[in-house]
C-alpha cells in the first residue's frame, strides 16, 4: 500500500464530503478512491470515514487526522516545490479567517486584487467573529485585530489602526459639535453591537485617560453600517480612519474632538507554528502586509 497516496485520497474524500467528487478530482474510479480510504483504516486500525447512503463525514478520529495529515501532505507539496527548479511559482490554495468587520470592508478587495496578481494562488475566506482554531480546522492564517491572545501561533504585524470620532455636518448642526469628551454623554451615538457591558467611549490626552457612557440609538456589527448611518446624520460614532478617510475628504462626515485620542487597534497575522512557511502563504503576507499599510498612510 502506498501510504502517502492513500493519505492524500482520505484527504480528498473528507474534504470533498463525496467519494464520487474525490474521485472526479483525484481522476480515479470511485472504486479504488473506496479502496484507498479503506487501506489507510486497516493500516491504522481505526475507522476514519462515517458512511452512510446520502452523507459521509468524519469520525471522531477522523476529524483528528485530517488536518494534520493535510498539513503533511502540504508540506511534502511546498518541500517538492522549493527543490524543484521547474516549479518556483507560488501555487495552491490558501483557506484564511478574518473578522467580519475588517474582512468585508478591507480584506476582500485586497482578496481579489492578490487573486488577479497571483493566478496560480486560489483562497478560501471565512469571515467569523469566532476564534477560529486553525490547525483544528485546517486553516492557513486568520487576521485579528487587537491584542493577541498568548498562544504557539506565529504572529506578523501587519499595521496599526486609528480611530476618529465623526458625525455629519447636518447632525453637528443640528446637536452641536463636542468640545470635550464629557459632551457625547448628551449626543445620539453609533456603537458597536457586540461590546459587552454599559455602552462608552474611552478618550486619552496626554495622560489623562476619561472613559464616558454614551447613548446608543443603534447598535450595529458593521462598519459599513456604521458609516452609513453616520453619513446620513443619525450621530457621533467612533469609526476606523480607515473606512471614513474618503467621507471626511469629501465633507460627507467631520472629525471631532481631534485633540483627543480614542482606540488604537493593532492588526495582525497569526499562522500555525509550522517550521516551514509555505510560498503562498509568504506572498500573500507580504501582499496584505503592504497593501494595508499603503492604505492606513493614505498612498
Amino acid at each position: 500500500m502506498n501510504s502517502q497516496l492513500a493519505m492524500a485520497v482520505f484527504v480528498e474524500v473528507a474534504q470533498a464530503g463525496s467519494f464520487a467528487r474525490a474521485a472526479r478530482k483525484l481522476a480515479m474510479s470511485t472504486t479504488a478512491v473506496s479502496r484507498h480510504v479503506a487501506d489507510l483504516e486497516r493500516m491504522l486500525g481505526i475507522t476514519l470515514l462515517r458512511r452512510s447512503t446520502r452523507h459521509l463525514s468524519p469520525t471522531e478520529a477522523g476529524a483528528r487526522y485530517l488536518p494534520r495529515a493535510a498539513a503533511i501532505l502540504e508540506e511534502i507539496d511546498h518541500l517538492n516545490a522549493e527543490i524543484s527548479a521547474t516549479d518556483t511559482a507560488p501555487r495552491g490554495k490558501l483557506r484564511i479567517t478574518a473578522p467580519p468587520a475588517i474582512g468585508n470592508s478591507w480584506i476582500v478587495p485586497l482578496v481579489v486584487d492578490f487573486i488577479e496578481a497571483y493566478q496560480g494562488i486560489d483562497i478560501e475566506l471565512e469571515m467569523s467573529e469566532r476564534r477560529v482554531d486553525l490547525v483544528a480546522e485546517g486553516f492557513d492564517a486568520a487576521i485579528r485585530a487587537g491584542t493577541l491572545t498568548s498562544s504557539s501561533l506565529i504572529a506578523h504585524r501587519i499595521t496599526e489602526i486609528d480611530y476618529v470620532v465623526c458625525a455629519s455636518p447636518a447632525y453637528l448642526e443640528r446637536r452641536g459639535i463636542p468640545q470635550r469628551p464629557e459632551d457625547v454623554t448628551d449626543h445620539d451615538c453609533i456603537n458597536w453591537r457586540d461590546v459587552a457591558g454599559d455602552p462608552q467611549w474611552t478618550f486619552t490626552k496626554g495622560d489623562a485617560r476619561i472613559t464616558v457612557p454614551v447613548r446608543p440609538r443603534l447598535l450595529v456589527s458593521s462598519h459599513t453600517g456604521s458609516r452609513d448611518a453616520a453619513v446620513r446624520g443619525l450621530g457621533l460614532v467612533v469609526m476606523p480612519f480607515l473606512d471614513v478617510r474618503d467621507d471626511l475628504e469629501a465633507g460627507r462626515l467631520v472629525a471631532v474632538l481631534q485633540d483627543y485620542e480614542t482606540y488604537h487597534v493593532t492588526l495582525s497575522l497569526v499562522r500555525p507554528p509550522t517550521p516551514f512557511e509555505p510560498p503562498k502563504l509568504r506572498v500573500f503576507i507580504d501582499f496584505i502586509t503592504k497593501a494595508l499599510r499603503d492604505r492606513a498612510l493614505g498612498c
